[in-house]
């Protein structure tokens, strides 16, 4: 099992940030792999919701495990080659925006060893992770920016 945290401070309300974090459609829009989304069951900020995603050759299902809109949601996936990766994620309201906190934890079969290691690493490199964090960033003050004065918030 491994972990790795990362965190990103937004220019936008908790609610923004939500919104557009729990949207299963809006993956595309900020995370790496050009995902693609291929199914949607429920709400994607309700528990029990799910959705599958594919990228390149590979499919993983998502279930959301718990939510606390909109402060905290844990979601669990079921990736490539059998990995599983837990993820919380907090919305902590931070200096009139939001410090948008997560933490993934992987779990991979015994039996694949360093593939596992590989797979693992590949999807939860901090590189992928803090750009997926700059890119959502990006994205949500955009958005917060054109609501208000169509400048972005500074």
């Amino acid at each position: 099992m491994g972990a790795i945290e990362h965190s990103v401070w937004i220019n936008a309300r908790p609610v923004d940030v939500w919104r557009t974090y729990v949207d299963p459609s809006r993956l595309p829009e900020w995370q790496t792999g050009s995902p693609v989304i291929a199914e949607i069951h429920g709400s994607g900020g309700q528990p029990g919701s799910t959705y599958t995603s594919t990228r390149g050759p590979g499919t993983a299902r998502t279930i959301v495990l718990s939510a606390d809109p909109p402060r905290r949601i844990v979601t669990r996936t079921v990736a490539y080659f059998g990995l599983k990766f837990d993820v919380g994620t907090h919305f902590l309201p931070e200096a009139d925006g939001t410090r948008l906190r997560l933490r993934a934890d992987t779990h991979w079969p015994r039996g694949l060893g360093l593939g596992g290691r590989l797979v693992e690493l590949a999807i939860l490199s901090g590189s992928e992770a803090r750009k997926e964090l700059a890119n959502i960033k990006a994205l949500v003050e955009r958005e917060a920016g054109e609501k208000g004065t169509g400048e972005p918030p500074v």
